[in-house]
């Protein structure tokens, strides 16, 4: 008798104690409310599963990842979290963009230059700009200021010194 109440109180604690715990539903419901609490985790997508939550989607930057596993510190039935989350790769900057396209114009100045005989002539490029400087012959001016204007450049400045 001693041992069936001992099973029977054991088996009412055990029930009680899993009637208390929130089921996947009700936790991945927290969890999706604590996300959405902040709109720049709103690509976060998370899934429950015996009360461990798995966090998956692309975010900005890795304090957006960290805050949105920490987000889920304090809810009820989180048992631990998988961060599957990504981090969205930086592509290059505006500058970076400027620099590249400068370094390309003043590239095709320079193969222009080859092409049409240029010589003594200094190009340089800023913001899609072509600055020529130096000295050049008369006969040589047309095809300089030629070589420029068919590399893609916004506008040439002509600067050269006419000999």
């Amino acid at each position: 008798m001693k041992k069936i109440t001992f099973w029977f109180f054991t088996f009412i604690a055990v029930n009680a104690m899993l009637s208390c715990s929130p089921s996947d539903e009700q936790v991945k419901e927290s969890v999706q409310e604590a996300l959405s609490a902040n709109a720049s985790l709103s690509p976060v997508s998370a899934s429950v599963e015996k009360g461990v939550v798995t966090l998956t989607g692309e975010v900005e930057n890795d304090e957006l990842k960290s805050q949105a596993e920490s987000s889920l510190s304090g809810i009820k039935g989180v048992k631990s979290v998988v961060n599957s989350l990504t981090v969205k790769p930086k592509g290059p900057s505006p500058e970076e963009l400027m620099k590249a396209a400068d370094d390309a114009i003043l590239a095709k100045v320079k193969e222009n230059f080859a092409t049409y005989k240029v010589v003594g002539i200094t190009a340089t490029v800023a913001d899609s700009v072509v600055t020529l400087t130096g000295n050049v012959k008369r006969a040589n001016l047309q095809n300089a200021m030629k070589a420029a204007t068919e590399s893609g450049a916004a506008k040439v400045e002509n600067k050269m010194t006419i000999n």
